[in-house]
């Protein structure tokens, strides 16, 4: 087995060094990228989060406004009303209550809601049609 020179064992020490320094300068790369990634799925998270929330509300108030302008015996504008409570206890219960028992509590009124409205969706069609 061959051995090295005082010079050779010094080359080799730096390129070891050089590698090492790169390696660390590919991690902080990819940390950055990480935490800017991190920042941005936040950012779109809540924007998703609050931005349908408003959309929501938007709708059950336009949805109230049609309910007092119309007050004929009609029970179509109820339907209305119905399906956007339903998505606004749909988005409460699986995007602002993530863990113990007020995500229960909502998960359990969103889906019962959700039998609710179809059960009187179908009734309100029913009636339409007959």
């Amino acid at each position: 087995m061959r051995k090295f020179t005082d010079a050779e064992k010094q080359q080799l020490q730096a390129e070891i060094e050089t590698e090492q320094e790169r390696q660390q300068a590919i991690q902080e790369v990819i940390q950055s990228d990480e935490k800017r990634l991190t920042e941005t799925k936040l950012v779109l998270s809540n924007l998703w989060r609050y931005g349908f929330l408003a959309g929501v509300l938007c709708l059950l108030a336009f949805n109230v406004f049609l309910l007092l302008k119309w007050t004929g015996s009609s029970h179509v504008p109820y339907v209305n009303l119905v399906v956007a409570f339903g998505l606004l206890f749909h988005h409460i219960a699986f995007y602002f209550t993530k863990t113990g028992w007020p995500s229960l509590v909502m998960k359990t009124i969103a889906t019962i809601w959700v039998v609710f409205a179809v059960a009187y969706a179908g009734w309100a069609l029913y009636i339409q049609l007959a």
